[in-house]
């Protein structure tokens, strides 16, 4: 269970970082053009193509290229953990990024709910409110995985192939199976 909070926590440091930095960036672009691009974009999907391009893609490479070279993010350094394949192993690019993507679906979904077609604050009701409901019960499933599964694994692990152990914890050998 001690392992499942301290991957949450690195999570939660993690997102506070990022935010801090893109949304700092994105208020300086805001006060710097007066109002780009909320002054530009009249449709939500236009909205969606700019937190895709200076929320999401930042992001998906912040844990792409920190799992795969340094087998943590600032977040799993400080809280002693890394991420690993199924033998102890540095993880590959297609692993990092489908732990990404598996990751961080709840978060793009509630992008694309929230924004498209339009945004849900320039519509009185939106129509499709009740689909803010799925990305909310994806992130209890994998709430829900990772304490099952003792901190191990959640499923972004399972599906990419990886696990998550301290950063301490000394690599398993190999069996002569592998």
């Amino acid at each position: 269970m001690l392992l499942s909070i301290r991957r949450l926590l690195a999570y939660g440091v993690d997102f506070v970082l990022l935010a801090m930095v893109l949304i700092g960036l994105q208020m300086s672009v805001y006060a710097m053009t007066s109002g780009f691009p909320f002054d530009r974009f009249d449709h939500g999907y236009e909205i969606e193509w700019w937190v895709l391009a200076t929320m999401s893609l930042p992001v998906w490479l912040y844990f792409i290229l920190c799992e795969r070279l340094f087998q943590k993010t600032a977040g799993k350094k400080l809280l002693a953990l890394k991420v690993t394949d199924r033998t102890g192993s540095n993880i590959n690019v297609a692993q990092a990024l489908a732990r990404t993507a598996v990751r961080l679906l709840p978060w793009e979904l509630t992008h694309a709910i929230v924004l498209v077609p339009e945004p849900w604050w320039s519509v009185e009701e939106p129509d499709n409110l009740y689909l803010i409901y799925i990305p909310n019960a994806l992130l209890l499933l994998y709430i829900a995985a990772l304490f099952w599964n003792r901190g191990a694994k959640s499923i972004h692990d399972g599906l990419a192939g990886t696990r998550v152990t301290h950063a301490k914890q000394a690599t398993p050998p190999r069996s002569f199976a592998e």
